[in-house]
């Protein structure tokens, strides 16, 4: 069985010059393989820098893994290889059926990363608003259950249609946004270890930020990066979808992390799942009490306080993983 590793880095993040960069990547890289084999490397660069970029790149990982990478340069919509041999880039043909299929297990790069970034990006225009008030207070005032179960289903719509019911993005995106125990209802639905829709009801979540109002956006980016994430779809879509979400939230900062310290997420999933499940019927006990006093009940059920269900950093350097197993070419 063939295991597939992917890894990437924004140059420009601040990590010093071209030489540091590379260093401090391949230290990195080094200590997620250090237990394995590593029988292939490819490189590939973007934009202009990425010749010189991708050289120094290569060296490095040479250097700590006696193999010589396979170097790829995309910019402007077409790509081209560099010869080991001669160290001579190749002619520079359209990226469409240009190597990525050999090179990445069958999943074809940007033509560029403006090209990824704007496949997650908001888009210009909502195409929906906010929920009626009415159907909100409504909402407002039923179970926690039922509230994960209509944001559930409004996913489940959204993965299986052909055209999206903005209606139930809508919905969706409302719930998520106003109740945190739904938008981790909705999370643990949506990456459900071994379902085959996992992969649909995820571009779903992404399609559904996409399309939200300026206001939904920050929180509906922060729970779909962590959807992309959990589904184990290519880091720099999580990324990308990480630089609109809300800066000061909790899951963005612990998706950020699990990112920057490669964890492999196959193992969260149930433990989120599991996590996620105790709390929802903790709240619905709480709800099913309040009401029974005769006190008015909203879904918002006072539960004890608990932490974030995210496993902590104990999957760091776990086996790698195929990080694009789940993910639609882009």
């Amino acid at each position: 069985m063939k295991t597939v590793v992917h890894a990437a880095i924004d140059w420009n993040d601040g990590l010093g010059g071209d030489n540091e960069t590379a260093e401090q990547t391949t230290a990195h890289l080094d200590r997620a393989l250090r237990q394995h084999h590593v029988a292939r490397l490819v490189v590939i660069a973007y934009g202009p820098d990425g010749p010189a970029r991708s050289r120094v790149m290569a060296d490095a990982l040479e250097g700590a893994f006696g193999v010589r990478s396979l170097q790829i340069h995309v910019h402007d919509g077409h790509g081209r290889i560099r010869s080991n041999t001669t160290g001579e880039w190749g002619r520079a043909v359209a990226v469409a059926g240009f190597v990525p299929r050999a090179a990445l297990s069958g999943h074809t790069p940007a033509a560029s990363r403006t090209e990824l970034l704007e496949s997650v990006a908001p888009l210009p225009a909502p195409l929906f608003g906010p929920l009626d008030p009415g159907l909100a207070t409504k909402l407002l005032g039923s179970s926690p259950l039922l509230q994960a179960e209509i944001a559930q289903r409004a996913l489940d719509t959204l993965a299986a249609g052909r055209v999206d019911d903005l209606q139930q993005m809508t919905v969706l995106s409302h719930l998520i946004t106003t109740t945190p125990l739904t938008r981790d209802s909705v999370l643990v639905h949506a990456i459900r270890d071994g379902d085959e829709l996992m992969d649909a009801r995820t571009d779903a979540l992404v399609r559904t930020f996409r399309a939200a109002p300026l206001d939904q956006r920050p929180q509906l980016a922060s729970t779909t990066a962590a959807a992309t994430f959990l589904a184990a779809w290519h880091p720099p879509i999580v990324q990308g979808l990480l630089r609109h979400a809300d800066k000061d939230a909790e899951l963005t900062a612990l998706v950020s992390q699990a990112i920057r310290l490669g964890i492999d997420p196959r193992p969260m999933r149930p433990t989120l799942t599991q996590a996620t499940n105790e709390l929802l019927a903790e709240a619905e006990t709480a709800w099913a009490a309040q009401r029974s006093t005769g006190a008015p009940a909203s879904g918002r059920a006072s539960i004890p306080p608990r932490t974030q269900p995210w496993p902590s950093t104990r999957h760091v350097n776990a086996a790698p993983f195929d990080s694009g197993a789940n993910t639609r070419d882009l």
